[in-house]
């Protein structure tokens, strides 16, 4: 049963959810940015290489959001500084983060990285559910950790001042990226397997450990990875718990979001992702009260409806994630 908020609840959490930084660790969505917009996002962390792709590949797509950029200046702001982010919410606009779901592009030139970070890529997950030359993502069979090559890309990233993502990655690989790096590190959409047992989750000890660095976890609205009753449609309710979960374990600090909320996908994009990931298989599609961007707001009013205050809100809705791009990219 979704939980009551009274009106002036209501009006607090509208209110600070107005004045506050709001960034989505990963939003699923890609060009739907007039939805994140009226979401009230100050800024979004968006996908631009993600199945392995080549560096080819992946100019591409980062071609596709510059022609964005130069079409709604109005609406639109390309982060590089954490202060690019200030100015997208006094401007009253959309910061677009830019990111890769896999460090598959940097291919075997660790060179490329630097050309990435010149055209706007400021985080680096460093696997997707598989294997590359990095490490091993969080579906394979054996995790055996970071790699010789792997150990090098994060070195460069933090060199670099590149955001070291670890969602999606194995467990042994990621906790072997979390102690090597000097800078923080994320989960930038990942939740605690103790709460809900699928591999894409991630154990304790990990959460422990990028806590430990200086860094954020991001709770993921993924139908699959919120599951906290199985064979019930997870709800908003659930996802709140899974906030006060980690808070808990790792303090109000390293606490953020990342929705990964797929609005604006066609059908078929879904029915096609879903093929190759049995793990993620749901009947549901969406969690119940967080199914679209517009829902975000949700969020706020749950931690209010908790007694969370408004300076432990603001940080949660974007004000950790900002300290930590700010460490890591100036």
């Amino acid at each position: 049963m979704a939980e009551t908020i009274t009106a002036e609840e209501a009006r607090r959490a509208e209110g600070l959810h107005a004045r506050s930084i709001v960034i989505d660790g990963l939003a699923g969505t890609t060009f739907a940015f007039d939805a994140l917009i009226e979401a009230g996002l100050t800024a979004a962390h968006v996908t631009v290489a993600a199945h392995n792709e080549s560096f080819v590949k992946a100019m591409e797509f980062i071609k596709d959001y510059y022609a964005a950029l130069d079409a709604h200046p109005d609406k639109l702001i390309l982060v590089r500084t954490a202060d690019d982010i200030v100015r997208a919410k006094v401007e009253g606009k959309l910061g677009l983060i830019l990111g890769f779901q896999s460090a598959a592009p940097v291919e075997e030139d660790l060179t490329n990285l630097a050309i990435f970070k010149a055209v706007g890529v400021r985080i680096v997950q460093l696997t997707y559910m598989g294997r590359n030359l990095v490490g091993d993502g969080c579906y394979e069979p054996r995790d055996e950790g970071l790699t010789y090559y792997g150990m090098q890309m994060v070195r460069e990233l933090n060199r670099l001042g590149m955001v070291v993502d670890l969602s999606h990655v194995g467990w042994k690989t990621a906790m072997d990226a979390a102690s090597l790096s000097t800078r923080p590190v994320i989960l930038s959409h990942s939740n605690p397997y103790t709460l809900c047992a699928n591999k894409r989750n991630v154990p304790d000890e990990l959460l422990k450990k990028v806590a430990e660095t200086g860094g954020c976890i991001g709770a993921n609205a993924h139908p699959a990875l919120c599951n906290l009753s199985p064979g019930r449609r997870p709800t908003l309710d659930d996802y709140l718990d899974i906030l006060d979960y980690m808070i808990r374990l790792v303090g109000i600090d390293h606490v953020s979001l990342g929705t990964d909320l797929f609005e604006g996908f066609a059908q078929w994009q879904h029915v096609r992702w879903n093929k190759r990931y049995d793990e993620l298989k749901n009947p549901w599609g969406t969690v119940d009260g967080l199914s679209k961007a517009a829902d975000i707001v949700g969020i706020t009013r749950g931690l209010v409806r908790r007694g969370y205050s408004d300076s432990e809100i603001e940080k949660v809705l974007g004000g950790n994630l900002l300290q930590v791009f700010r460490s890591v990219w100036g």
